[in-house]
């Protein structure tokens, strides 16, 4: 296993016919996700709303919308229900993967990542890399991540078991 693997730090992976830095994501880049996310849900029902909804159902909708919106977090979205088959949730998480750490003079924007994954691209090993460095191991069968892993989760942080 590559050094920077075990260690969490920026992992080169080859990604099409381009050769990037994979880095871990920061508590900050889930937080982003997760307000982004947030604000999709919220955009996508004000836009269900049309000129025939009454007040109430205005207000029944964003009321639903803004109560789910304010629990999301994206790492157990992530987890639970399969975000990364929509091609702008994606899109969002391979920007965050590989933004930084390119080469002097070599950005990876956003629209990179768009059109990264608008070229159907398999990026399964990118998603796996990731797992590596942000966790120190491979997803399981079922490409979930364990509970107890997380932004900031290490066995270092959990306290001592109490003694008898």
């Amino acid at each position: 296993m590559l050094a920077s693997l075990a260690s969490a730090a920026a992992a080169p992976i080859r990604i099409g016919n381009r050769d990037m830095m994979l880095s871990p994501l920061s508590d900050r880049d889930f937080d982003e996700l997760s307000l982004w996310y947030q604000g999709r849900v919220l955009r996508i029902a004000r836009a269900s709303l049309d000129d025939s909804s009454t007040p109430a159902e205005r207000e029944e909708t964003m009321k639903a919308a803004y109560a789910y919106a304010s629990q999301i977090d994206f790492l157990s979205e992530f987890r639970g229900v399969g975000l990364m088959a929509e091609k702008e949730v994606l899109a969002q998480f391979m920007w965050r993967l590989l933004r930084n750490g390119q080469q002097k003079g070599q950005k990876f924007t956003l629209d990179d990542a768009r059109q990264l994954v608008k070229s159907g691209e398999p990026l399964g090993d990118a998603i796996d890399a990731w797992h590596l460095v942000q966790f120190g191991k491979s997803p399981d069968a079922s490409g979930s991540v364990d509970a107890t892993e997380g932004p900031g989760k290490n066995d270092e942080s959990d306290p001592p078991a109490p003694g008898p």
